[in-house]
């Protein structure tokens, strides 16, 4: 009796519970846990790494990264980083359309960051340590440290549209190298080195790559990255010039300069080469045909600003284009509260966008427009 009963028993026993009846998200379709991300800040989005393998495998995929960015593009954001005389330094995300609704900042050790990147931006320190960063979700990570004999570094950060890969470019140069006479025979016995290293990759260290220009650029040259091109200015012996590097390829290129410009500029899908403001004028050459090494010139008067805001035109600096077409031009100097002018040149009008609430005590603020929230989340990289 005991013995049938026991069997009984062991007969009733119900199976134990699958995963997906104990945890219900589990149930959800791929394709509506894609969208249910999707509607989630780039903030959150790296908390569901440990919610489950099934979510975490969604987050780290380069599929989703591809498709959140997609969507980030469409909605453009104004990215601010405020260094002051401590060592930490912030990041300030804005939405365009209007900052005083969506405001979002981050804090990171004080690193020289080049322009964002699809997302991420690229840092250097004085220990000539590289940092990549995701002002979304709060990630900053350092890459292994670059082994060269030579002492300075410069480096510039892509993107490959195409197989969704981020690269780091650096370059060593010999310290001091700017202080020389660049001639023919200088600048072949102190060419660069020039490594890669890719974000995600499963080889975590830097690799050498061949350049057959021989140029050399400044430690704290700014680049952008338009449609999978690292554009940078830089000498060729005694000439400035502007280089480009294929993120895919990984190959470069040279491109002959218009005339004597100062700044690097986003200008709607491309890039621009722009002179100071001066006497109201901006002469911009718009890159149009990099392989035939066609340039475009825009000249563009500006209205005077000191009836309306107070402001000398020469107290500010032009950072790009909107997609609305508006030129932007920033302060100088860090203002409390802080402000962009945007000019549309067709209606010859000029709008004020207003930050408030980041303070001016900082000794410099640098502006970046169409910033783009990315998920991507940043795998700890092992020294």
């Amino acid at each position: 009796m005991i013995r049938l009963g026991s069997k009984e028993m062991r007969s009733n026993t119900s199976p134990p519970l699958t995963r997906s009846q104990t945890y219900p998200l589990e149930r959800i379709p791929l394709e509506m846990k894609e969208e249910i991300l999707m509607k989630l800040k780039g903030k959150y989005i790296s908390k569901f790494i440990s919610v489950s393998k099934s979510w975490s495998s969604i987050v780290r995929s380069k599929r989703f990264t591809k498709l959140y960015l997609n969507r980030s593009l469409a909605q453009p954001r104004i990215l601010l980083i405020d260094r002051g005389d401590r060592e930490k330094q912030l990041f300030h995300s804005f939405s365009q359309e209007d900052p005083s609704s969506d405001h979002h900042t981050v804090s990171c050790n004080r690193y020289d960051f080049s322009p964002p990147v699809c997302g991420l931006i690229c840092g250097l320190n004085d220990h000539n340590l590289v940092m990549i960063g995701n002002p979304s979700t709060s990630q900053f990570i350092t890459l292994p440290r670059v082994i060269s004999v030579r002492k300075d570094i410069s480096c510039f950060l892509g993107y490959d549209p195409v197989n969704g890969e981020y690269k780091v470019l650096c370059m060593m140069i010999p310290r001091g190298y700017h202080h020389l006479r660049r001639t023919s025979s200088r600048a072949v016995a102190y060419s660069q080195e020039h490594q890669v290293f890719t974000i995600g990759a499963t080889s975590k260290r830097w690799r050498n790559i061949e350049c057959k220009h021989i140029h050399y650029t400044r430690r704290r040259s700014q680049g952008i990255c338009s449609n999978g091109v690292v554009y940078y200015l830089a000498w060729i012996n005694v000439v400035r010039s502007l280089i480009c590097f294929d993120v895919r390829s990984e190959k470069f290129s040279v491109v002959k300069l218009p005339g004597v410009v100062q700044l690097l500029s986003n200008y709607g899908e491309t890039i621009a080469v722009t002179n100071s403001l001066t006497d109201a004028t901006l002469d911009l050459w718009v890159l149009e045909d990099a392989s035939r090494q066609e340039w475009s010139k825009v000249s563009v008067v500006i209205p005077s600003w000191n009836d309306s805001f107070r402001w000398s035109q020469a107290a500010f600096r032009f950072r790009g284009t909107l997609g609305t077409g508006e030129l932007v031009f920033a302060p100088i100097f860090v203002t409390d509260p802080y402000f962009l002018l945007c000019y549309n040149p067709k209606e010859s009008k000029v709008r004020k966008i207003n930050i408030e609430g980041i303070g001016s005590q900082f000794t410099s603020r640098h502006v970046y427009l169409n910033h783009v929230e990315s998920p991507m989340f940043l795998e700890p990289v092992h020294h």
